[in-house]
């Protein structure tokens, strides 16, 4: 089943002609940090699902570009968005809605005060959505956020088209593997929560009656507890 779902995945893709599936990738990547819709689709969803089409050098390079400029737009977005609101963003009902911790993560991230950080900050989940705005409302000079962030953009564009670009041909060549071994895991996953449920209420079920004997006096604290026959 699962395999039938990626190949028809793959097929949906392949059937996109190139520029439409390039415009669609630009326009949700440029929302990504100006509307903040990254919060809920983060762009590197987008540009992996996108990168799976990925056949040559050449469309390689295309994608990386793509991804690369509208990232670029999209941030330069949010530090215009934060230079004319402030903080009032922050404290809007949007803002509310965004989180606390989610503002001080990307506030973390500019207070490190250094190019690489503005740049690496691209690669983090959720706090590239804010950072910029963040950016724009402490009032960083527009050409040092810039020059980072092109730098960071045009990074992100070449690792993620890249690694959708591998994982596409590697789940390719071996997609009627994908579901024994999804099956095997799930599995195995169960078996380890099953065993330690069981572990955690055998430690209780001692805990328990350590507690109770030390109450009637038959051992002392720590002891272990001896089962008396009836």
């Amino acid at each position: 089943m699962i395999s039938d779902w990626l190949g028809s995945f793959f097929a949906m893709l392949d059937a996109l002609p190139a520029w439409q599936l390039y415009a669609v990738v630009g326009v949700l990547l440029v929302l990504e940090t100006t509307v903040l819709i990254g919060l809920v689709t983060p762009g590197e969803v987008v540009l992996l699902a996108a990168a799976t089409t990925v056949g040559s050098a050449g469309e390689y390079a295309a994608l990386a570009g793509v991804a690369a400029g509208a990232s670029l737009v999209g941030q330069t977005g949010g530090y215009l968005i934060g230079r004319r609101f402030g903080p009032r963003l922050r404290v809007s009902r949007a803002g509310r809605w965004i989180g606390e911790p989610n503002w001080a993560r990307a506030e973390a991230v500019l207070q490190g005060g250094t190019g690489r950080a503005i740049a690496g900050s691209r690669f983090l989940a959720v706090a590239h959505s804010l950072v910029p705005v963040l950016a724009g409302t402490l009032r960083m000079p527009v050409r040092r956020f810039a020059r980072y962030t092109a730098m960071g953009a045009v990074l992100w564009g070449l690792v993620y088209v890249g690694l959708g670009s591998a994982a596409s041909a590697a789940l390719r060549q071996a997609a009627h593997l994908v579901g024994p071994t999804v099956t095997g895991v799930a599995v195995a996953a169960v078996v380890v929560v099953l065993v330690v449920r069981a572990v955690r209420k055998h430690r209780a079920e001692q805990a328990a009656r350590t507690a109770e004997m030390t109450v009637l006096g038959d051992v002392e604290p720590g002891e272990y507890p001896v089962t008396r026959s009836r």
